[in-house]
């Protein structure tokens, strides 16, 4: 059984929220009474441990039981947006803003995260650079994943999870209405540019993408790796269309399985079989922008990879470049790796990005 609580209300007081949850435990009441007769199905907490348990070889991705085993040494963040938030939320959790660890800083070889206010964003909410962090959202979409990269990227030392199955995956306590305040921390960032790599740093290493030097990966839809002409999902930003040479393309919702990862073991056979990518060498994933590349980033992190990286600036970035001869873009040459998967919840519907 979950319990509901109000943290508080606009106000201060959580009366709206109380009234409004005994309402509809007594909705809930009057339907169980009269579903009797038809059997109704029951759902307890072990069920729900047992569905979003993660087994395996398996990093950073945790199912319900670590929460609470952690319970009173780790740091909660909700990756959804506000309103969700104040609807119905993990009990405690803290909702940090998601435009400012998305934020960039322009640098001579090109965007890169901008390490002193995503800091700033974490210590806005009371995250201390040791503290362990468990992200979680309506799924393990990628807000949840840039969330987790953003901690990453600013060098935080504590552990850093994510909720598989997302707040459905969640079977303690909630709570719903506006967050108390919480004390700000002082987070001073330790940047580690080993997370991610810049425009400069891939136009050194054009020719050798998947062919003897690091491998590439577009996670955008196949459509826009293909560049296909008269389709939805190319930018009318870009002044380019198709990819950078010798990326393959694994669309990035292939991570994710509803509100849950993909079976780790799909997983494998999709990026070490089908992809042919190896988990010793250095990866580097980019979509159009530096969010859903972050999905993939943590799912290889979670089956073994050692040296995954993130190109910040994404293929927006690239396809306006200046110096197209030294950024070239290519539609000649295509690997498209098929994907199979769907994002659960509220993710496809403006909580999270979906397109790539």
């Amino acid at each position: 059984m979950v319990e509901k609580t109000p943290e508080t209300d606009d106000d201060g007081s959580g009366d709206a929220t109380r009234r409004g949850l005994l309402r509809a435990a007594a909705g809930a009441t009057v339907a169980g009474a009269a579903s009797t007769a038809g059997c109704l199905s029951v759902t307890t907490p072990a069920d729900v441990a047992a569905e979003y348990a993660v087994t395996g070889n398996v990093a950073h991705f945790v199912g319900p039981s670590w929460p609470a085993e952690h319970r009173d040494d780790a740091v909660v963040l909700d990756a959804r947006n506000a309103e969700r938030f104040r609807e119905e939320r993990i009990y405690g959790a803290r909702r940090v803003p998601f435009d400012a660890i998305t934020s960039q800083r322009s640098t001579d070889d090109g965007a890169v995260p901008d390490a002193d206010a995503v800091a700033a964003a974490f210590g806005s909410v009371g995250v201390a650079p040791d503290d362990d962090v468990l992200v979680y959202g309506a799924s393990v979409g990628s807000r949840v994943t840039r969330t987790a990269f953003a901690l990453a990227a600013i060098g935080h030392s504590g552990a850093i999870k994510a909720l598989n199955g997302g707040l459905d995956g969640w079977n303690g306590r909630l709570g719903t209405g506006t967050r108390r305040e919480v004390s700000t921390t002082d987070y001073e960032a330790d940047p580690a540019p080993s997370a991610w790599v810049t425009r400069e740093w891939l136009a050194e290493r054009v020719g050798s993408f998947n062919d003897g030097g690091p491998g590439l990966v577009d996670v955008r839809v196949p459509e826009a790796y293909l560049a296909a002409a008269g389709s939805a999902a190319l930018n009318d930003d870009h002044e380019r269309h198709g990819h950078i040479p010798g990326a393959i393309d694994v669309h990035w919702v292939g991570n994710v399985s509803g509100r849950r990862m993909t079976e780790p073991g799909r997983l494998v056979q999709l990026y070490e079989g089908e992809a042919g990518l190896d988990r010793s060498e250095t990866v580097v994933v980019y979509g159009d922008d530096n969010v859903d590349p972050t999905s993939t980033w943590l799912t290889l992190r979670a089956i073994g990879f050692e040296d995954v990286r993130v190109y910040d600036g994404g293929f927006s970035e690239w396809a306006n470049a200046d110096d197209r001869g030294r950024h070239p873009v290519e539609t000649a040459t295509n690997v498209v790796v098929e994907t199979e998967g769907s994002v659960g919840g509220d993710d496809n519907s403006g909580d999270f990005s979906c397109t790539g």
